[in-house]
């Protein structure tokens, strides 16, 4: 079962009164969802009280925010269990139309080509996926395995890199070919007590990525990719 949670995080939770309506749009359509916005102290503050030591090390050494915000969807999924949603991104639709009761995990695909969808997560708390992701990141970060390349230390490529080594573990083959997945695509994957389930693509439109005030976000801020390019990604 998955927990009725939604966790969002921005730098500040002082809102544009337009951005805070689109959220109140999602929250009214799932009431009862717990809303939870992190700002980046609050993140900073939950990964070192739940993940002292080796993990908590690894995040702190972390440079660029996004990439911390990266790691921390990870964290905060894999505790509490719910649905995290990039800021940027917006929920279309009631939660219990998409999410089953015996769900434990939706995977969906993105529009590019082998890459599973991070900008929104759906997960039970302590999933195997989750647990796997971490690992690699926390692998990565110790070895400093893609200098620069958040896209790798901690985005969607190494999540992506989880799935598909949690599924070969499991099956011993290579999850569905992801050129064959489709709108129509809705497949659990089920084996002692993991389970997962691979759901369309960008979630079918029951979630919006990059919605119609990405604009106002964004505002006199800097994009990841510019920080990437002026300063390390580890300190």
């Amino acid at each position: 079962m998955i927990e009725k949670n939604i966790f969002q995080s921005w730098h500040t939770k002082v809102l544009d009164p337009l951005m805070q309506s689109k959220i109140d749009v999602f929250k009214n359509l799932n009431p009862d969802y717990s809303y939870n916005l992190y700002d980046d102290a609050d993140m900073d503050n939950f990964v070192n009280e739940h993940f002292k030591g080796e993990i908590a090390k690894c995040y702190n050494k972390l440079n660029i925010i996004v990439a911390k915000v990266d790691f921390w969807r990870y964290l905060v999924l894999y505790k509490y269990g719910g649905v995290y949603l990039d800021m940027d991104s917006s929920i279309e639709k009631p939660l219990d139309e998409l999410i089953r009761i015996t769900d434990e995990a939706i995977i969906t695909a993105e529009g590019n080509p082998n890459l599973y969808v991070q900008w929104a997560l759906i997960f039970s708390k302590g999933h195997p996926i989750l647990k796997k992701t971490i690992e690699l990141i926390v692998s990565n970060i110790k070895n400093n395995s893609y200098p620069n390349d958040i896209h790798n230390m901690t985005g969607p490529s190494v999540y992506t890199r989880a799935i598909n080594a949690i599924h070969m573990d499991i099956f011993n083959n290579k999850i569905i070919n992801h050129n064959t997945i489709n709108k129509f695509t809705d497949i659990e994957y089920k084996s002692n007590n993991i389970s997962y389930r691979l759901f369309g693509i960008d979630y079918n439109f029951y979630f919006r990525f990059k919605h119609n005030l990405t604009d106002l976000l964004y505002n006199n801020k800097k994009h990841w990719r510019e920080e990437e390019r002026e300063k390390n990604l580890l300190k």
